[in-house]
C-alpha cells in the first residue's frame, strides 16, 4: 500500500503545478472569455487568482490525505469542493467512523476555515451514479445557458439525487435564481445551497493571509 501511495503522490503534485501555472500565468481563475452564458463578454470570478490557488492547494491536500488514509472507503467516495477556505464534503460512506475521519482530515488541513460535512451513511448502486450524473449535467447546462447567471462563480455536485451548490452570487436575486433552477431539474429530491452573496460580511471573516 505504501508503494502505491508513493507512486501516486507525484501525480497529485504534478497536477497541482499544472493548475497553478494556469492560474498564475494565464489568470484563468479570474477571467473567462466567451461561453454560452456570456455572449462573448468577460466574466470575472469573485475569488482572486491567489485565493483560487489557495483553494486548489487545500483541495489537493485533503484528497491526498483521504487517499493515504483509505482509498476504497474515503478517497473514492468523498467529493471535495473548496471556496475561500470553506470546504464542502459530499459522498456516501460505509460508517460513521469514516464520516468523522473525512471531517477530521478536512479540519486538520492548513487554511481551512469551515467544513460542511454532508457525507451520509449508506450504499450507492450504479444506477444511482447514472441518475446523479444526469442531474449534474442538466443543471450545469442550464446555468451555462442562463445569461443572468455568472456560472464561473458556482460549483456543484449531486449525490443521491440531492444537488449541493457552493458559490458566490452577485446578489440575492442571482442566488434565488440558481437555486430555483436546481429545484426544477427532473429527479431532484432536494437542493442544499451554500451560496453566499458577494457582499456577505462572512466573506471578510474567512479571508486568509
Amino acid at each position: 500500500m505504501k508503494k502505491i501511495i508513493s507512486h501516486f503522490k507525484p501525480i497529485f503534485t504534478n497536477m497541482l503545478l499544472i493548475i497553478l501555472s494556469c492560474l498564475v500565468f494565464t489568470n484563468c481563475a479570474q477571467i473567462l472569455i466567451g461561453g454560452a452564458s456570456t455572449g462573448g463578454l468577460i466574466m470575472v470570478q469573485e475569488r482572486t487568482a491567489i485565493e483560487a490557488a489557495k483553494d486548489i492547494i487545500i483541495k489537493t491536500k485533503i484528497e491526498e490525505s483521504l487517499f493515504s488514509s483509505n482509498y476504497d472507503d474515503l478517497f473514492s467516495k468523498v467529493k471535495v469542493i473548496v471556496l475561500e477556505g470553506r470546504v464542502l464534503l459530499v459522498g456516501t460512506l460505509n460508517n460513521n467512523r469514516n464520516r468523522d475521519k473525512a471531517a477530521k482530515i478536512a479540519w486538520n488541513t492548513k487554511n481551512v476555515r469551515e467544513v460542511a460535512n454532508y457525507t451520509t451513511i449508506g450504499k450507492n448502486q450504479f444506477i444511482d451514479y447514472i441518475k446523479d450524473s444526469r442531474i449534474s449535467l442538466e443543471f450545469r447546462g442550464r446555468i451555462l445557458t442562463d445569461s443572468d447567471i455568472s456560472e464561473v462563480n458556482f460549483t456543484s455536485t449531486t449525490e443521491n439525487r440531492i444537488i449541493y451548490i457552493m458559490g458566490i452570487s452577485q446578489n440575492k436575486l442571482e442566488k434565488d435564481r440558481i437555486e430555483n433552477i436546481a429545484k426544477k431539474i427532473p429527479g431532484v429530491k432536494k437542493v442544499i445551497s451554500l451560496i453566499i452573496t458577494k457582499d456577505n460580511p462572512k466573506r471578510n471573516l474567512i479571508k486568509r493571509k
